[in-house]
């Protein structure tokens, strides 16, 4: 059987995922890698074969799964940002004829989207990415040749879009065109070899000391056929041509991958770029398909220069430097008092937006010559890369900068609640019940020989759901052309106070509110026995207060030990007298000790302020004590979640911006309202 070396690429195989597998609090799922079907496989240079995958555990190399392989989004493996999960160690394994793997997602913020578009059966294809080291051909008459795979290997798995093209020899073509590698093929098709061809195939891959001088050669070339020669010399064969299969291969590989890195770079799709390596033009012709496909595709004529600068094409690391560079000039531009200049930012110092668009542009090989500035706030803003935006695309660094000013601005507004409110993270959007837990029930004698009675909990529930908050921010071309940087910082920025704002005008409207709870009854109210008579914060307020809350009484009508931690006020004389009750002093007499020193804090907030008579003031318990006011977000956005797109409805880049939260009293007994008095 002869016995050759070729180099082949990568190849990929359709995957799927086992959606009854998934395990929300492991965030894992099973994936089935492979089942080793036969599909048809189309090169680019020979005619086409059937490839058939042997799946058993002699045949493929799981070691690369086994110890932690990539889950990877779109086969992308040169960025961390395409990293979504790993393969659980010692997952990967054979069952039923079956490759299954199990993966494990990452917690990452920009992970959580495709995680649960898994979960709700959204995306449902993966891929395979795998190396053949060893084919077995079998040469079928009348049909393409089968090509078994006995000893393969799995490098990553993928969440794709669209499952793999069986026909499609590579995954992808960034990351591919320089990884060939040397597979051995063995050919069933020549049985007149006889037992001496068997011999040299189940041989070891180098040359034997039985050829002589024809198995010279550096080990890499194709094995050669050592039959047995009659002892009497032979008439010199006619001499055929040299051909250097090293320098061929080297050839066409160049070629390959010249043209799909030429498309990819210009976003002319992996269809176009395959039907110029599959119709072997050359590298001139291919470049003038290019930019004829260019002109066709531009409707301001064509602009793109060709051979694209040599830093078009940046590295993964490069990418994000890139950008983070410009962000932190535009931030520092914003702010300068509260954001340092990082490494390489001074680059884009004095820069004006149409400036870092135009440098943004050139970078990405787009000759801006000649266009007015009009032309380049249109470009900059709808470039792409491959189709889809790079972290250093323009669009994708001012999106970066308002999702920071929005999201900082959101964090540093204060939101007084958060000291006397409990937090809570809702998994979706259904109603929640919150129960409310009595004491346990009165402990009774038992006599001796006497039986233990059983005893009950009593229970409330109070219900609530999330609810969704959101505007859209717009960047048009006038926002670049005017050098306007406040459009994409202060307003964003406002936008992110809005959102904190907003979180503390629900909270608080329960108080001012005094929404009905599940029994019917105001959250403040005679019957719940934490509605104070009106006074000022004075000793005597404040004893009458701490009195209500020891006569509360649980479900079972049991008293409950509960006693108040904070005093909530609006600013003003209601401040003063607050803390006038709670600071410590020295006094010269018993009667001048501040009774209340130190038992309580003060918790100010303006939006207790009534409209029309006295200011109110409130006392609540301490959340870890007793349920008060329960505010929520959603599970994995905990705070503004930000996304962005190329404006449809406006000529520019779009930023929307989404808040989920919720809140709602969930027990009373923990909180007291004093309507308040004029001061004396």
């Amino acid at each position: 059987m002869p016995k050759d070396i070729l180099d082949l690429p990568v190849f990929g195989r359709d995957a799927f995922v086992r959606a009854e597998s998934v395990n929300e609090e492991a965030r894992t799922v099973d994936v089935v890698w492979t089942k080793g079907a036969t599909v048809r496989r189309r090169r680019w240079f020979d005619a086409d074969f059937d490839e058939e995958l042997v799946v058993s555990a002699e045949a493929i190399r799981r070691d690369r799964l086994n110890n932690g392989a990539p889950f990877l989004n779109s086969h992308n493996s040169h960025s961390l940002d395409s990293v979504l999960g790993v393969v659980v160690d010692g997952s990967a394994r054979i069952e039923g004829g079956q490759g299954i793997a199990t993966i494990r997602f990452s917690d990452r913020e920009d992970v959580e989207p495709i995680w649960r578009d898994i979960k709700g059966g959204i995306i449902r294809n993966v891929s395979v990415g795998y190396r053949v080291h060893r084919f077995e051909i079998e040469k079928r008459d009348g049909e393409v040749e089968l090509w078994r795979a006995v000893d393969w290997e799995p490098l990553e798995i993928s969440a794709v879009a669209i499952g793999a093209d069986p026909e499609a020899q590579f995954r992808s073509a960034e990351g591919q065109k320089d990884a060939l590698q040397s597979c051995v093929v063995i050919r069933h098709d020549d049985p007149a070899a006889g037992a001496a061809n068997q011999k040299e195939a189940d041989m070891p891959d180098k040359r034997k000391e039985a050829g002589g001088a024809a198995a010279a050669g550096s080990g890499n070339e194709p094995a050669v056929d050592t039959r047995a020669q009659p002892q009497a010399p032979a008439a010199p064969a006619p001499q055929e041509p040299v051909v250097d299969a090293d320098a061929v291969r080297a050839e066409e590989r160049t070629r390959v991958s010249t043209i799909m890195t030429l498309c990819e770079r210009h976003g002319l799709g992996s269809e176009f770029s395959s039907d110029l390596v599959a119709r072997g033009v050359s590298l001139d012709e291919a470049r003038s398909a290019i930019l004829d496909k260019l002109v066709d595709q531009d409707p301001d004529g064509g602009r793109v220069s060709e051979p694209a600068p040599a830093q078009a094409r940046s590295a993964g690391t490069q990418e994000i430097a890139y950008r983070d560079a410009m962000s932190s000039a535009l931030m520092h531009r914003h702010n300068p008092g509260q954001h340092e200049l990082i490494d390489g930012a001074r680059d884009f110092m004095g820069l004006s937006l149409m400036e870092m668009a135009r440098g943004a542009l050139e970078r990405r090989g787009i000759n801006t010559r000649g266009m007015s500035k009009m032309e380049v706030a249109g470009e900059a803003l709808r470039m792409r890369s491959t189709g889809a935006h790079s972290t250093s695309d323009f669009p994708a660094i001012l999106a970066n900068v308002a999702n920071k000013t929005l999201r900082m601005a959101y964090a540093s507004t204060p939101r007084t609640f958060q000291a006397w409110a409990r937090r809570a993270v809702i998994t979706d959007f259904k109603p929640v019940s919150r129960a409310q837990l009595g004491g346990a029930p009165d402990l009774k004698k038992v006599s001796e020989s006497g039986e233990f009675q059983y005893g009950s909990i009593g229970e409330g529930k109070e219900n609530y759901a999330l609810a969704t908050y959101g505007r859209i921010v717009s960047v048009t071309r006038q926002v670049l052309i005017n050098d306007d940087l406040d459009a994409f910082t202060r307003i964003p920025a406002a936008f992110g106070a809005a959102a904190a704002d907003l979180e503390s005008d629900i909270v608080y409207a329960i108080l001012t509110g005094n929404p009905a709870m599940g029994d019917g009854k105001a959250l403040f109210h005679a019957d719940h026995n934490n509605l104070l008579t009106a006074a000022v914060v004075s000793e005597a307020a404040l004893a009458a207060a701490y009195r209500k809350f020891g006569q509360q009484k649980g479900i079972e009508d049991r008293p409950v030990s509960i006693q108040p931690r904070f005093i909530i006020v609006p600013p003003g004389s209601r401040s003063v007298e607050a803390r006038k009750q709670i600071t410590a002093t020295t006094p010269s007499a018993t009667g001048d000790v501040n009774t209340f020193a130190g038992r309580l804090e003060v918790v100010e907030e303006a939006r207790l302020i009534p409209a029309s008579g006295q200011d109110p003031w409130f006392l609540a318990a301490d959340p870890s004590r007793v349920d008060t006011v329960e505010f929520a977000y959603l599970d994995g956005q905990e705070g503004v979640y930000t996304e962005t797109r190329s404006g449809f409805e406006v000529d520019g880049l779009e930023i929307k911006a989404r808040h989920d939260f919720a809140a709602k009293a969930i027990d009373w007994r923990g909180m007291s309202k004093n309507p308040g008095a004029a001061p004396a």
